[in-house]
Parts: structure tokens; sequence; C-alpha cells
């Protein structure tokens, strides 16, 4: 049973991060509908994604291509803050099912105008096509990365650390499918407005089974450590085949959706705001590496790393060059470093090291070959070395981030780690919208 849960803890997470993350990898299909349309010779041709890469590399990209990354960062990280702090206040006034069916209703309304948006010709007016994906990404990234996300952290709080893992590999795993997703929209069809319904099909298709999976998750009951010996067991400072299964606990305890404990007799009600603070301080390193980590991965990736063009000859390499070497690598590090985290455990003080010595990564992508740049020079023109920063930089963001939210939840007490969870969602949105508005301001350095 415990692999079922693991499964379903997974399919939930990847669901909650794959809508921004189809919006991230289908930049070919936006490049297109926000192209400069005075260059049209052949309007057929023009949906050709090899000839889009094109225009973009060989001519200067309209203003909205160019920025196209960076606001949906911006934008994403804006309404997922949102989110979060709506998730946040209604831990203890609604369930978290109710909160997690609001998520996914929000990414389905969102995705069927989406959709709808590739078969319209917006071509008299990018500007506002701009405007109307950017709301909806915003409405989208509010159910998914703010209210899913934190609703699937929250729950997965209340189960061993190995199950907050399979949330962050959840989350990994999302942008790897996207990245796949885009290497294979490309490989069985040029036409970048096919793409794009093919992102977000596929998405809708997700978000309607991860409400079956999650509500799979809803029937279970939380496995609740009984004696000291027990603790030491979930809490994976002891493995061995003594471990106590999640069946022989169920029956002690209620189901996920009742009541909350502070409503049950005999349980001293703790005030609301002394609860946000006490989970806070017991945490404060962690969520500090949390913070730290998610700024610098953002004010690098995607606005950044999207930006930097192969300086190879070689056509199929150019072609794929940002799908490989940006998306998919960086998603595929991220998820190694995840599953690393929970048998590759570090001291607080070292992961708060490397989240501050990770700044160090943000001018070296910038002097790779960035175009557009107004400012400066390309000073490292190389795809080897752009390889090995993107690789850097995703490891250590997965290692970090998982073991820093892993020592956060388990530093609780047990009947506030769902709250916690929703804490440490919150607070990482904010830090990734710090990310975003930090990578605009480079973009336009650079």
């Amino acid at each position: 049973m415990s692999v079922k849960i693991f499964i379903a803890f997974t399919i939930v997470s990847i669901s909650s991060m794959f809508p921004n993350n189809a919006f991230m990898n289908a930049h070919e299909y936006f490049y297109y509908k926000l192209r400069n349309v005075t260059h049209d010779e052949d309007p057929d041709n023009t949906t050709n994604t090899w000839l889009i890469k094109q225009l973009v590399s060989e001519s200067a990209p309209t203003e909205l291509q160019a920025n196209f990354e960076a606001y949906l960062t911006v934008y994403g990280s804006i309404a997922c803050v949102l989110g979060s702090i709506l998730n946040v206040f209604a831990t203890k006034s609604l369930s978290n099912s109710t909160r997690m069916v609001w998520g996914h209703i929000l990414v389905v309304v969102c995705f069927i105008p989406t959709i709808a948006l590739t078969m319209m010709n917006f071509d008299h007016d990018q500007t506002l096509f701009f405007n109307l994906s950017m709301g909806l990404i915003s409405i989208a990234c509010f159910g998914s990365l703010g209210m899913m996300a934190g609703g699937v952290m929250g729950l997965s709080a209340l189960f061993p650390s190995k199950y907050t893992q399979a949330v962050m590999v959840g989350q990994s795993f999302a942008g790897v499918l996207a990245a796949l997703m885009s290497i294979l929209c490309q490989a069985v069809t040029s036409n970048v407005i096919l793409n794009g319904q093919m992102y977000f099909g596929f998405s809708l298709l997700m978000c309607f089974i991860s409400l079956a999976t999650y509500y799979y998750l809803t029937t279970l009951t939380p496995p609740i450590e009984i004696v000291d010996d027990i603790n030491r067991l979930i809490d994976n400072e002891e493995r061995d085949e003594t471990e106590v299964s999640i069946e022989a606990q169920a029956a002690l305890f209620p189901p996920i959706d009742t009541d909350s404990l502070d409503n049950q007799e005999g349980v001293v009600v703790v005030p609301k705001w002394t609860m946000y603070t006490d989970i806070v301080k017991k945490s404060a390193i962690d969520l500090t590496t949390i913070s730290v980590v998610l700024i610098v991965t953002l004010a690098a990736y995607p606005g950044l790393t999207s930006l930097v063009h192969s300086t190879s000859r070689n056509h199929t390499w150019n072609s794929y060059f940002s799908a490989v070497a940006s998306f998919l690598l960086y998603n595929v590090g991220d998820l190694i470093g995840r599953s690393c985290a929970n048998s590759i455990r570090m001291p607080r003080k070292y992961l708060l090291a490397i989240a501050f010595l990770r700044f160090s990564l943000i001018p070296l992508i910038a002097m790779c070959n960035v175009a557009p740049r107004a400012h400066t020079h390309a000073m490292i023109p190389y795809d080897g070395v752009f390889v090995l920063l993107v690789i850097l930089l995703s490891i250590s963001h997965g290692f970090c981030i998982t073991n820093a939210t892993i020592g956060a939840t388990t530093s609780i007490e047990k009947e506030s780690r769902e709250l916690a969870g929703s804490i440490i969602s919150l607070i990482g949105v904010t830090a990734a919208m710090m990310g975003g508005v930090l990578g605009v301001l480079i973009i336009k350095l650079v």
C-alpha cells in the first residue's frame, strides 16, 4: 500500500506543477503568436517550429517575445503567492479536499479557453493575446501552484517524510514530462499551433487524472506514530524490516478530512498566530534555505536560460537546443537531486551555505550566448559550459530544496504539520516571485 500512496502523491504533485511547465515549454507556440507579422511572406510556413527559432535567433525578437518567459514567471509567481496565502489561512477553516477540488476546477476553467485561443487569429492585436494569456496563466497558477501544490504539500506532511519526498519528486517530474512533451511534439509535427494544442490538452487530461488520484488519497488515514521506536522508524532514522505498516495504524486514527484536532475534547486550542510563529521559528534555517534556493533558480530559469542560443552549426542540435539543454536537462538534474535527498542528508548550515554559493551561477549563465543582449557581450559562448552550469543549477536546486523541505516538516509537531506544509509552500512561491522579478531585471541589464 505504501507504494500506491507514494505513486498517488507523485501524480497529484505532477499535476500541480504541470500547467506552469506546459506554458513554459510551449514557448515556440507563444513566439509564433507574438511574432513580427510584417515578415510573414508565407503565413502557412510561419507555423513551422524551425522557422520560428530561426526568426528569433537571426533577427531581433519582438518585445513581447523577449519578455514572455520573464513575465510568465512574474505573473505566475504573484498568482501563486495569492493562492498560497489563501491556502495557508484556510487550512484550519476549510478541509484539504475543498481547497484541492477548487484548485483543480480553476485549472480546468483556464485550460479550456487557452485551447480555444490556439484556434483564433490575433495577428491584428498581439497585445490582447499576450494579456489574455497572462491572465489565464495567472489563474491557472493560482489554482495549481497556489492551492493544489500547497494542499498536497500540507497533506503529505501528515505522512512520513518519504511521502514529502514523493511530492518533491513529482514537482520535478512534471518538468521532465513537460520537456519530453516538447521534444515529442517537435518530432511528431513542426506545426507550433498543433504543438500548443497538444501541451494544453495533455495538461487538461492530467488535471482530471490528478483529481481522481486525490480522491483515492482522501480515503486513506495518515499514519501516526504510536511510540518513540515507531517515531524513529517513520522519521527514517532507522530503516529495517520492522517498519510499521500504514495498514496496521489505519484503524486507530480518524480519516484525513475529519474535523481538526482543535475541535476535539481534551485538546488545548493554541492561538492561530502563535502556531504560525512557532512553525516559522522552529524551521527558520530550512525556510531560509528554501527561499534562497528558489530566488537563485527563478532568477536564472527559465527566463535567462531560455534565451541562450547554441553556437553550433549543427541544424538538428540547434532545433532541439532549448528544449534539451535548457528545459529537459534542467528538469532531469532537478529530479536527480530530489531523488538523492532522502538518502543523502546534510546538516542545515551546509545546505544554507550551498544555497548562497549558487548565486555565482547567475552571472556565469548571463555570460553565455544570451540573445538578445543590449548592454554586454557573450564572454562564455560555449554550449558545453552552459550545459555544465545548467546541471549544477538543477541538481543543487533539487537536492537542497528537498532536504530543507523534509527538515522543515519533520521539525514540527504532528498536529501542526499540515499547516507547516502550507506555510512552506507560501514561502516557496513568495521566494519564486522574488527570483522572477530579479530575473526580469537581469535580462534588462544583459
